[in-house]
């Protein structure tokens, strides 16, 4: 296979997938299609990447998620050796292979005679891994491994970016609501101050032990508060 411009380009864009994407798993789906496209020899795909406390993965096939699965649960084959340690594995024929006799005795009963598994790279931290199969022996061997490596390198980039994405979308929502509870706070204050002529502070006060008492958040308090949901006397010194 000829490495063209247009190929140089479409592995580089990888690193640029979901940056405006809310689905977690739309990252790994992406990767796995477009290994099946860019990596030669490949006749099915799976990602598997790294969750907080778990791996989520997406395959091209029912197939492949399964032999993936059971790898995650057992902790042997290629996949699982290559979440352990970081380093690649590669199967040139499963009639031939001597290593996790059960998952090349599952790939063959699926007509895959290859694979290769290579690390997802996102910084210093484990990242997760890609994995391709092949229906002919040795389909992973000479150039399609080192275009393999570039689209994993750069799928790295695509995981991370994803995964910072989604962290970012996060804390700018959890910052807005923040934003939010605090002007209504701050304006069921103003009624109370208005009203009572109570000091701030001793106006917020009262509003955390209707909150105490009423076993409810402080700001759903002060929504009330402010649209008119609750009797203003309630919060009376009397």
């Amino acid at each position: 296979m000829n490495v063209t411009r247009e190929f140089a380009e479409r592995i580089a864009s990888l690193a640029q997938l979901l940056l405006s994407e809310d689905d977690p798993d739309a990252t790994l789906r992406q990767l796995a299609e477009l290994a099946l496209e860019v990596i030669p020899g490949s006749d099915a795909a799976g990602v598997i990447a790294a969750g907080a406390q778990s791996w989520s993965y997406a395959a091209s096939a029912g197939t492949v998620a399964d032999l993936h699965e059971a790898q995650l649960q057992t902790g042997d084959g290629p996949v699982a050796e290559v979440l352990r340690y970081g380093e690649a594995r590669r199967i040139d024929n499963v009639a031939e292979e001597d290593r996790w006799p059960d998952v090349c005795a599952a790939m063959a009963r699926e007509q895959l005679n290859s694979c290769l598994v290579l690390p997802l790279r996102t910084d210093r931290q484990r990242g997760g891994a890609v994995a391709v199969y092949g229906k002919r022996p040795g389909a992973f061997a000479g150039s399609s491994h080192d275009i393999a490596l570039l689209f994993a390198a750069q799928g790295g980039v695509a995981v991370r970016n994803a995964s910072l994405y989604r962290s970012c979308h996060r804390m700018v929502g959890n910052l807005q609501i923040a934003l939010e509870s605090r002007a209504v706070i701050e304006q069921a204050k103003g009624i109370l101050v208005a009203q009572y002529g109570y000091p701030p502070d001793v106006a917020f006060k009262r509003l955390s032990v209707m909150s105490q008492n009423s076993n409810r958040k402080v700001r759903d308090i002060a929504a009330d508060l402010v649209e008119g949901r609750i009797n203003r006397d309630q919060f009376g010194s009397g």
